[in-house]
């Protein structure tokens, strides 16, 4: 079926909504997780629904309504953030879903093609119009016997609501965004910097990247898509190395968030964020 969203309603209604999607002939259930705490408010179910038309997305709306659940009601396309029913229409959320429709590009077999430029969180692509590293095959030369690498470019972190995530990086660890950017053709697109995600679902246009700075530190953001299974994280830990008032500052913050605590001394801390990534904030200060 071409077409893939979840749709995540309250447990004591996931019955009713289970009847809305298979009423349609072209519409299915494909996974029911259950039950799933995703807001203070309460539990809700997961369905992952798989669709020849997106007719089924009318009749939720109808069923919601009916039943006053819009505001109680979230869709999440593939690589777009989660959106209430209730602050969208049907058309938007056809939109949304419209473009968002990865698997074609990627599936479709390609008879002859070149390999294009690897831009940084691994994307391929024929050109990045803007400031961004590509990696390209050094010439080789002599091997030194001292290394000297720099610093780190980015850390690259796959997310499912890049939304979220990219409010979450910029209130927690007070990083600034450098960009935004989704895929246009063979080409990247900046998205303006006063960029709102709630339009975004409206005109169908969801960053597929963005990279965050504070400093040094630059991280970049992947959106995945809410239909992507996330299991562990293969990077073991993600360390930094901070003034001790900063390593104060963020143990504080992570504790009244209540995260998952491994490691807590004077000069280490270490716990995982809510997008699953585990953090170390190390200081070499003598304070």
């Amino acid at each position: 079926m071409p077409y893939r969203f979840v749709l995540e309603v309250p447990v004591e209604a996931h019955q009713d909504a289970k009847i809305a999607v298979e009423s349609h002939n072209d519409a299915q259930i494909l996974i029911e997780r259950t039950p799933r705490v995703l807001d203070p408010a309460g539990s809700f179910t997961e369905l992952t629904i798989v669709c020849h038309t997106l007719n089924v997305v009318d009749s939720l709306y109808g069923w919601a309504s009916a039943g006053n659940l819009l505001p109680d009601v979230y869709l999440t396309a593939h690589k777009g953030p989660r959106a209430k029913l209730g602050d969208f229409d049907a058309k938007a959320m056809r939109r949304l879903i419209l473009g968002d429709q990865y698997w074609f590009e990627n599936t479709v077999p390609r008879i002859s093609h070149q390999l294009d430029a690897v831009m940084e969180g691994g994307a391929r692509v024929a050109d990045v119009p803007y400031g961004g590293r590509l990696a390209t095959t050094a010439e080789t030369t002599a091997v030194e016997s001292t290394i000297d690498l720099g610093g780190f470019d980015n850390v690259a972190v796959n997310v499912r609501d890049i939304g979220h995530a990219e409010a979450f990086y910029r209130d927690f660890f007070g990083m600034h965004v450098s960009y935004r950017a989704l895929r246009d053709g063979q080409h990247w697109k900046h998205l303006h910097a006063d960029y709102d995600y709630n339009e975004g679902i409206r005109s169908g246009e969801i960053p597929e990247l963005v990279r965050l700075q504070n400093g040094s530190v630059s991280l970049v953001l992947i959106n995945v898509g809410g239909g992507k299974v996330l299991h562990e994280p293969r990077v073991a830990y993600i360390s930094l190395n901070v003034p001790a008032e900063t390593l104060n500052h963020l143990r504080g913050r992570a504790l009244f968030k209540s995260f998952t605590i491994q490691e807590d001394s004077p000069r280490a801390f270490r716990f995982v964020d809510p997008f699953g990534i585990v953090w170390q904030v190390v200081t070499t200060s003598s304070e």
